[in-house]
């Protein structure tokens, strides 16, 4: 069996700290009022669009120095992301077992994998796939892969977009990790909406199934 597991929002939470690098970068560049609540709404759509690059629409949307603000942004959710309760514990328990990690790019892998490397959570995983990227372009390619290797898995994942997908396609064990980021509609975490086992904790899983 593969267990499989979302990192943000499901591992991690790297989003709380999502409005204050915002508001820090408004105050440095001396921006309108607003503008912290309207890059969060962007940030709500990118996520339910799928456009995980925060480069394109900062560069889009910030004229003044948008290298050094991506760097930044990367930076400091790099650098405030905490491991949620649970994950330590349940990541030794099955640290025998075929885990794998299942992630969106962020602007791109490189920066992804180091952001993964900082909680020093690789170490449990027999390997990171991430999708958004030329090997992987989607989450059902990365499952089509892992599908090869085991038919028997499952996976955990905080947002809807993610699991209809698979579910709509694949036979797929799917569990929901209820966690909701500081976005105003938290869209790709409410729709589509989905008839899935819920958890708070990644341990409820148990109940489900036997590991």
């Amino acid at each position: 069996m593969i267990i499989s597991l979302d990192y943000d929002g499901t591992l991690v939470d790297s989003y709380t700290v999502i409005p204050l690098i915002y508001e820090k970068i408004r105050e440095e560049l001396n921006l309108y009022e607003g503008f912290t609540e309207a890059m969060l709404a962007v940030e709500d759509l990118g996520d339910y669009f799928g456009i995980f690059e925060r480069g394109k629409w900062i560069r889009f949307l910030i004229k003044d120095s948008p290298d050094e603000i991506i760097e930044y942004y990367w930076k400091m959710r790099s650098e405030n992301q905490i491991i949620l309760p649970g994950t330590i514990e349940f990541l030794e328990k099955y640290k025998n077992r075929d885990l794998y990690l299942v992630t969106s790019t962020d602007d791109t892998k490189d920066i992804k994998i180091k952001r993964i490397k900082k909680t020093n959570l690789d170490k449990y995983f027999k390997d990171i796939l991430v999708y958004g990227t030329e090997e992987f372009k989607t989450i059902i390619d990365v499952f089509e892969y892992l599908i090869d290797i085991d038919r028997d898995i499952i996976y955990i994942d905080d947002k809807n977009t993610n699991l209809y997908q698979i579910k709509n396609k694949l036979n797929i064990k799917l569990f929901k990790r209820i966690y909701y980021p500081p976005y105003p509609l938290k869209l790709a975490w409410y729709y589509p909406e989905i008839d899935l086992p819920k958890i708070i904790n990644i341990f409820e899983i148990e109940k489900y199934i036997r590991l």
